[in-house]
């Protein structure tokens, strides 16, 4: 028998876990492979965006089993669920009900088909916004339930409800963000991180709700004001629900508010009549005793000592009124001590005697006044006794202060009554006897003078530490109120300290004195006159500011504005002496400095300066320049966001420069990195561009920098952001490497990271020459320059010295001694040593000279032997005019003419940049009764000499000339579209108003047109300007020929 029962148990048990297998296996598949994510997401959007006023979208629905089990679920990734009650598409999205990162949700649905209820297992949603809005229209974000538009009477519906019980067994949100935006009553409020764990039972006649609710933060605002914030609460309690009357009410509800435990009851009920929510919850301090009262002291603070208190204590108040459209309950709240002592363990001093009784009420319907009433507060004990009494009226409006206190304080005492964490330290006597009474609106509108105090304020050897918090101060101070019905005072400061994380501050001295005028009148500011005598002042703000002036003197004068009487205006002369500042890693000092400045309030927090700041002595050092900036007796007007500078001279180095003009909107580009304007006149008497460039790519080798006044080795100059600078210049001396200029005259524009020299006029290498230069520099590594150099009668060897790249380009012009007209437009790429990318080089060059001397050499001796020319040690040329193009790395000089003893020849040819050249001269004229051409070629090192035709005997006519002319054109006009690209639109307007006065050089010794003419505003302009520069008619072309 029994083996027949083990066999008939093995036999039930194989049975029963094969079934389960087998079940588990169709689970399996129908979860995997059936019921997958791509055919339940498209199902469950259908039917939720059917039966909803909004839209649902989701990445994935999941049906689960196994991370559910014993039951099925619904998992939810990444939705959204946007209503379709309002409509917006501004960046609030305010039609944006809920979004969240994952939802899981479990329910047996069996229960509903039996027992017509709903019973959710689990519901929890993680990484949560749940944003809920009400427009002024009262139409709600969250009202997206369909309206019922079934034709059934209201008796059929109430008989046939859809479920008869909701079970709710939990409900957990995880780290949501929820939003509440109620437009119509004014009234924002943002809860974060919230965190949620709930259970709920909801039956037809009754329903109860248990809930565990915590939070972070909790901002509040109502009309425009904020109420709360840094508010992180805990809240736990139990909801019941009288469905009949629709009374909602709180049992054993304990709220948490920043360690501050409240006990809470009461009801909630809708008012049908009011369309609103009655409220009525009253709120008191949980186990309410002094000693409760003494713990909410932060631990940060006070060692968490036992303490021995006695007396009453009540904190409480109510939650009571309406809430709906045009309808908030009116908060109050009262606290009471009365005949409180305590004592702390093991501390010499206690609290002898505590008293206080404070009350108050906020409506913000402004249907009941709001206030803060503090009748009295009353400390004694440790050598102190505290007695003071305030009031705040019309808390919603303006509220208007009144505070009296007379208090001694021995802070040395009062250290030896409360247990203080390590670090703090509280030291010195306080003795206070002050009647205070103003209006808030004094001091936000600035005006001082309608606050009305008297009494006394004596601080001895104050001293207040928190070594934790980085935080100490001390002084010694007097402040003597006198005017009672207006603010007037003497105040003496001395030794005093402040050093906390972000603010450092210590004077030696501090005398001031406060004087009122005129208050009668209320629709003005009142008069008020500072007068203050300050000795050492030091100050600093973090690591970026630092301030020491040795003595100051100071008025400071606030009257009504003479614009608007009811804003203030400030006037503020100050006279200093010995000032040292830093700013980041900028030093300055200034030996005296005096300011006389008005400032207007435009808006709360925004002033508008004008006056005149002066100095006799500044010396500025930045970490952009290895050389002190030094200024001598400058004087710097400000006014309407502009700084006017007036003959202000600068030296840096053995470089002197004085400005004149205007600096605009300073502070927007130091503080907003908005671009900075300036309109200058610079001149010097000298100006070392050497020691200033080092000083600028080398700003920590100040050894050097001040040393060097020689050419070395430079590296590419970045220009700055944010810059719009127009210059005009005067320069009577300026070095340039081995270079001199004398009497630099032009405009210099820089913007866009660009610095355009605008037809420049100077003397150097005992010429005359213009200059238009373009150069720009983003990064250290590359830049940009177009370039237009016109000098007159220059010599040749200088000519060379100066443009080092024409050895390479003409090799035969150090062949040539004399004098000659030079023209070079050019653009090219440059390293980060500033020299030029040969490859990158597009340029056209004409030179031009009478009387030349052909140097003896090898080259020309070669020459020589093969025309049978008399070579002599100087052979005079009567003219040369050449034309030069140097493009995609190849030189190409246009044939040209030479004269020279009996003979007229035509030289041209091509080279490229490795000096590999091939080159062609035609007798044209000689005592040979035949023309004859030599042809060279090969490099410096190897020359190949070889007879032939002239091939350039017709390529000097009149028709060969002009064609070299509009080859040319095109060069300049190809260089005028790339500089549009550099310029910017601002420049090409300003550029164009040059044109009409840019001067037109001889049509026979001009060749092409320099940047100064880029941009232009049409290509029909362009091209007109440079027919006119280059246009060279029938008789100019024979003159050449002829020459």
């Amino acid at each position: 028998m029994k083996k027949s029962v083990k066999k008939a148990l093995k036999v039930a048990s194989i049975s029963l876990a094969s079934v389960i297998a087998v079940l588990l296996l169709v689970i399996a598949v129908a979860v995997y492979f059936v019921f997958t994510p791509q055919k339940i997401t498209p199902v469950v959007l259908n039917v939720v965006n059917n039966n909803l006023r909004a839209h649902l979208d989701m990445e994935s629905v999941e049906l689960t089993f196994f991370s559910t089990f014993p039951r099925f679920g619904l998992k939810l990734t990444d939705g959204t669920l946007v209503s379709k009650a309002v409509r917006d598409s501004a960046w609030q999205r305010t039609d944006t009900l809920v979004t969240f990162k994952k939802a899981v949700v479990v329910v047996n649905p069996f229960d509903y088909f039996a027992k017509n209820k709903i019973n959710i297992y689990r519901l929890a949603l993680d990484s949560a916004n749940l944003y809920a809005f009400k427009g002024k229209d009262g139409v709600a974000n969250w009202d997206i339930m369909l309206p019922d538009t079934a034709a059934v009477d209201t008796a059929a519906t109430d008989s046939l409800p859809l479920f008869d019980e909701l079970a709710v067994r939990r409900i957990v949100l995880r780290h949501a963000t929820v939003t509440f935006d109620d437009r119509d009553t004014r009234v924002f409020a943002n809860v974060w991180d919230a965190n949620l764990r709930m259970t709920a039972n909801l039956k037809k006649e009754h329903s109860m709700v248990a809930l565990d609710f915590k939070n972070k933060n909790i901002l509040f605002w109502q009309d425009g004001q904020l109420l709360l914030n840094h508010m992180a609460t805990h809240l736990k309690t139990k909801i019941e629900l009288d469905r009949d009357s629709g009374l909602l009410s709180l049992k054993d509800a304990l709220i948490d508010v920043n360690g501050v435990q409240l006990d809470m009851s009461g009801t909630l009920q809708r008012d049908t009549l009011a369309h609103a929510l009655d409220v009525d919850i009253a709120y008191g301090l949980h186990a309410p005793s002094l000693e409760t009262v003494l713990k909410m002291i932060p631990r940060s603070v006070l060692k968490d000592n036992k303490v021995s208190a006695q007396g009453e204590v009540a904190v409480n108040g109510t939650l009571k009124g309406l809430y709906g459209k045009g309808k908030m309950p009116v908060i109050t709240l009262n606290v009471q001590v009365k005949d409180a002592a305590a004592q702390y363990a093991g501390m010499p001093y206690g609290i002898d005697t505590l008293e206080a009784d404070f009350s108050g009420q906020v409506d913000l319907m402004r249907q009941l006044p709001s206030y803060f009433d503090l009748r009295i507060f009353h400390f004694k004990g440790a050598h102190t006794d505290i007695l003071a009494d305030a009031r705040v009226e019309d808390l919603l409006g303006d509220p208007n202060i009144t505070f009296n206190t007379q208090s001694k304080v021995d802070l040395t005492a009062l250290a030896k009554t409360f247990p203080l964490q390590e670090g703090i330290l509280l030291e010195g006597k306080l003795d206070a006897n002050i009647k205070l009474r103003c209006r808030l609106s004094s001091i936000k509108k600035k005006d001082f003078g309608r606050i009305k105090i008297g009494g006394k304020i004596d601080m001895e050897q104050i001293a207040i530490r928190d070594t934790m918090r980085h935080f100490d101060f001390q002084s010694n101070a007097s402040l003597a109120f006198i005017g009672n019905d207006w603010l007037a005072a003497r105040v003496v400061v001395e030794n005093a300290s402040l050093n906390a994380p972000r603010l450092v501050a210590a004077i030696d001295s501090l005398t001031a004195s406060v004087k009122t005028t005129n208050p009668q009148d209320t629709t003005r500011i009142a008069h008020v006159d500072f007068k203050i005598d300050a000795r050492r002042l030091k100050g600093a703000m973090g690591d970026s500011l630092r301030l020491f002036c040795a003595k100051t003197d100071a008025t400071v004068k606030l009257h009504p504005s003479k614009r608007n009487p009811q804003k203030p205006q400030v006037d503020l002369s100050i006279k200093a002496d010995s000032i040292f500042s830093r700013i980041g890693d900028m030093k300055m000092g200034m030996d005296k400095a005096g300011i006389a400045v008005s400032a207007t309030q435009l808006r709360d927090s925004v002033w508008i300066p004008e006056g005149i700041v002066g100095f006799n002595r500044l010396t500025l050092r930045t970490p952009q320049c290895a050389l002190p900036i030094r200024m001598k007796k400058t004087s710097v007007t400000v006014g309407n966001r502009t700084i006017k500078l007036r003959n202000a001279t600068m030296r840096v180095g053995r470089s002197d420069i004085t400005a004149s003009g205007a600096i605009y909107d300073l502070y927007g580009a130091m503080r907003f990195h908005k671009t900075l304007r300036a309109e200058l006149s610079l001149s010097s008497r000298n100006l070392n561009c050497n020691q200033l460039i080092r000083s600028l790519s080398f700003p920590t080798d100040s050894v050097s920098a001040e040393n060097d006044t020689t050419s070395t080795d430079l590296s590419l100059f970045v220009v700055p952001r944010n810059i719009d600078f127009e210059l005009k210049t005067d320069f009577n001396r300026v070095r340039y490497g081995k270079l001199v200029f004398n009497k630099i005259h032009g405009a210099v524009d820089v913007r866009n990271q660009t610095i355009h020299l605008k037809e420049l006029s100077m003397n150097t290498l005992g010429a005359t020459m213009r200059t238009t230069v373009v150069y720009q520099a983003k990064k250290k590594s590359e830049g940009y320059a177009g370039f237009d150099f016109r000098l007159h009668d220059v010599n040749i060897a200088k000519l060379v010295n100066f443009v080092p790249s024409l050895d390479s380009i003409m090799p035969m012009l150090r062949s040539f001694q004399g004098m000659v007209d030079f023209n070079i437009s050019a653009e090219t790429q440059l390293d980060s040593t500033l020299r030029i990318k040969i490859p990158s080089l597009r340029s056209a060059i004409h030179i031009e000279g009478d009387s030349l001397v052909l140097l003896d050499g090898e080259t020309f001796a070669e020459i020589s032997k093969k025309f049978l020319f008399k070579n002599k040690e100087r052979n005079l040329i009567d003219s040369i005019a050449v034309n030069v193009s140097v493009k995609d790395g190849n030189v190409t000089v246009y044939p040209f003419v030479v004269e020279m003893d009996r003979y007229r020849a035509a030289v041209g040819g091509t080279q490229d940049l490795n000096m590999n050249f091939n080159y062609h001269i035609s007798i044209l004229k000689s005592p040979i009764p035949f023309k004859l051409g030599l042809n060279i070629s090969g490099n410096l090192d190897k020359m190949k000499f070889g007879l032939g035709k002239a091939k350039y005997k017709d390529a000097v006519t009149p028709v060969e000339i002009h064609r070299v002319d509009s080859t040319i054109v095109d060069m300049g006009r190809q260089i005028v579209r790339d500089f549009r690209k550099i310029i910017t639109p601002q420049n090409r307007r300003r550029v164009t108003e040059e044109v009409g006065a840019f001067p037109v050089p001889n049509p026979d010794t001009a060749l092409v047109s320099s940047q100064a003419i880029v941009p232009l505003v049409d290509d029909s302009a362009t091209s007109a300007f440079i027919e006119e520069i280059f246009s060279v008619d029938s008789h100019s072309s024979s003159k050449r020929v002829s020459r």
